[in-house]
């Protein structure tokens, strides 16, 4: 009796245990229906204007497929792998269970796994990857639960979207991109078989590690596939002989790395952190993907030319423990083009190697433009009344500022003495442009600069033509594009749109123009910096074989230690800049002609080669402008006495009445001319 009463009570204690284990295994158990509502991490994917792929964000890299739009071998060959009997079986396959744990007592060690491919998703969604007997209760009771709830077809579905696959792959559509460079649907019978061998484990039999490892599971998948009738013996060898080509991912260098960082710190500010842990975003940003790696390639040319020619450090010869990112010690350079009518940044290089640093020299450096700055100075003058005939006198100017010397040269040592506003500009006279600042006033300067773009704060202090003040190549890239839009200032775009994973606009960017300068200032601004390419500092571009009309403006800053090239034509303004991240002397007479313009000139003509729209740009002429001969030594209208005269542009209201009063009859006094300075302090 007492022992029929223990036998009982265990009896009754294994059964209350198991119930117990049971019901807590059920109050863990997360609710199957939710899989309705199931979103995975996604892969949130930045495409350029053009639509084409230049970057993908993820937590885990997924493109989800439609089971009905893919290849039948591709689902064929995950049951014929993973599951035969799939279609046949409830969730869990009980004979398959008792056979491989009879296995694994006999051989003692883990032979294989017996999991469905029901079992492998309700793991993959809804559970923990470590192996605990609690986990594989779970995961049995999960995969008759889904089984109950959803059709098969869409279990198989769920399931090719969610298996790892390798390298951050979740799912046949990345995984086939990852390692094919191509969609599911584009993947042959063997690529289709090479992809779902991976499924066991993408470590052990990557094409990366042991490409004859891979290629052998390749041939095992398709004998499954034999073995179960989806295929027949021609298609077998057919498959086996055919050679696998897999991408060689890990020498992909990245395309515009310093851009994408931009548009990565613009979508963390619009979206916080789920662009980047739930994704599935579309993000079409104004880059050029051609222009961006054009940009890349010459900005390296450009510096590996600069470092031979002035026989710097090479960069490649500098051992990566002097490398420090908030100090690269060789040569660097930066590159913004912009798109004048709606502000689109096509391209944008921060630097020479983002790994070693991700310190974007286009849109964080603060450095002094040098005369880069000038165009501010002469737009201003042109805009309160000067003309490019009024004549300014370039002649030695030496100040006392806060108790020390101020005495601002030229680059070549030489005064040209009277010389009109045209001359001064193109050929970057600093004495004139000191005494033209001081007729427009410091202040006026900043205001303009302000006006047509610049965000920095600029010092109002005699040297600010000069271009004293520090700026970022992205401001200056802007003002420049105030000119070339003939007087509209944009905001400068990284992101046109974004749409969320369920193809919903969610965000997008605005044109956004403002009328700061009239179209005939603005124009006879663009008319005076071609000159800079004509006659002044920027003609080495025309030696070099840059023959269209454009116009710009080269920067040169003390101890040469700075090189700048702005320049522009109605479709595009592209900024260069090249120097040290510490402000040091690049080499003698390094100038912006001689360092930064080289790298502008070949990007242009690299550009113009490959798209030819770019061949038939003309700077539209407004309304209100107007040409008249006038004398070169006094500014006038010429008269046929006058032996040196020149063609000049002129506002229609302001243009010269007066006859040359030096070489015809005097009607007026001389033409006004800017005297030097002699009551100016600051």
């Amino acid at each position: 009796m007492i022992k029929n009463f223990i036998i009982l009570s265990i009896i009754f204690f294994i059964l209350g245990s198991l119930l117990g284990v049971n019901l807590w295994i059920i109050s863990e158990i997360p609710d199957i229906e939710s899989v309705e509502y199931y979103e995975p991490l996604l892969t949130t994917r930045i495409y350029d204007r053009n639509g084409d792929l230049i970057d993908e964000v993820y937590q885990q890299r997924r493109i989800p497929v439609k089971l009905d739009l893919i290849p039948d071998y591709i689902a064929n060959a995950a049951i014929a792998v993973e599951d035969k009997e799939f279609y046949n079986h409830r969730g869990i396959n009980l004979r398959r269970i008792l056979k491989v744990a009879w296995l694994n007592i006999v051989r003692r060690s883990y032979v294989q796994g017996a999991s469905t491919i029901t079992q492998q998703l309700s793991r993959s969604i809804f559970l923990h990857l470590k192996k605990t007997m609690v986990r594989k209760l779970k995961e049995i009771y999960l995969a008759l639960l889904l089984e109950r709830y959803y059709p098969k077809d869409k279990i198989l579905e769920m399931y090719i979207n969610e298996v790892y696959i390798g390298y951050g792959n979740y799912g046949v559509g990345a995984a086939s991109e990852y390692y094919f460079d191509k969609t599911p649907d584009s993947l042959s019978l063997s690529e289709a078989a090479a992809l779902i061998g991976l499924f066991a484990s993408p470590g052990r039999y990557s094409p990366y590690n042991n490409y004859e490892r891979f290629v052998r599971r390749r041939n095992f998948v398709l004998r499954e596939l034999k073995s179960e009738g989806y295929i027949g013996k021609e298609q077998l060898d057919f498959a086996i002989s055919e050679s696998l080509f897999v991408v060689d991912n890990h020498s992909r260098n990245s395309i515009g790395p310093y851009y994408i960082y931009e548009v990565k710190k613009q979508m963390n500010s619009l979206f916080g952190s789920a662009y980047r842990m739930w994704g599935g975003y579309k993000v079409y940003v104004a880059m050029d993907k051609g222009m961006q790696i054009l940009a890349d390639s010459l900005m390296e040319w450009g510096l590996d030319r600069v470092e031979k020619y002035w026989h710097l450090t090479p960069k490649d010869s500098i051992p990566d423990s002097l490398i420090y990112p908030e100090n690269i010690p060789y040569i660097q350079g930066a590159m913004v083009v912009l798109e004048p009518t709606t502000g689109y940044i096509l391209s944008l290089v921060g630097g020479r190697d983002f790994r070693c640093s991700m310190y974007n020299r286009a849109t964080q450096a603060k450095r002094q433009a040098g005369s880069a700055f000038k165009p501010f100075l002469y737009t201003a003058a042109i805009d309160n009344g000067f003309a490019p005939s009024d004549f300014v006198f370039d002649l030695p100017v030496i100040k006392e500022i806060q108790g020390e010397p101020y005495a601002p040269g030229n680059y070549d040592s030489t005064f040209m003495g009277k010389i009109t506003l045209r001359t001064a500009l193109s050929k970057s006279r600093n004495g004139a442009s000191i005494r033209l600042g001081q007729e427009v006033g410091p202040f006026t300067v900043v205001d303009y600069a302000h006006l047509m773009g610049i965000g920095s704060y600029l010092d109002p202090v005699l040297s600010i033509p000069l271009g004293t003040s520090s700026v970022t190549l992205l401001e200056m890239v802007r003002g420049y594009t105030t000119l070339a839009n003939l007087g509209e200032k944009v905001e400068p775009i990284f992101i046109l749109k974004v749409e969320d994973r369920y193809g919903n606009v969610v965000y997008e960017n605005r044109i956004v123009k403002e009328r700061v300068l009239s179209e005939q200032t603005a124009y006879i601004m663009v008319n005076m910096l071609q000159s800079v390419f004509n006659e002044g500092t920027a003609y080495s571009a025309r030696l070099m074989g840059f023959k269209l009309p454009a116009a710009g403006k080269t920067g040169t800053t003390d101890n040469f230690t700075d090189g700048w090239f702005i320049g522009f034509t109605p479709e595009v303004t592209v900024g260069v800049w090249v120097g040290y991240d510490y402000p040091k002397r690049i080499g003698n007479h390094a100038s912006g002609a001689g360092v930064a313009l080289p790298i502008w000139t070949r990007f242009m003509e690299a550009l113009i080669d490959s798209a030819k729209e770019y061949e038939d740009f003309q700077f539209q002429e407004p309304e209100g402008i107007v040409y008249r001969y006038v004398c070169a030594e006094s500014g006038e209208l010429a008269t046929p006495e006058c032996s040196n005269v020149r063609r000049e542009i002129f506002v229609q209201e302001d243009a010269p009445k007066r006859k040359c009063t030096l070489h015809g009859k005097a009607l007026e006094p001389e033409n006004r001319t800017i005297e030097m300075i002699d009551k100016f302090d600051f």
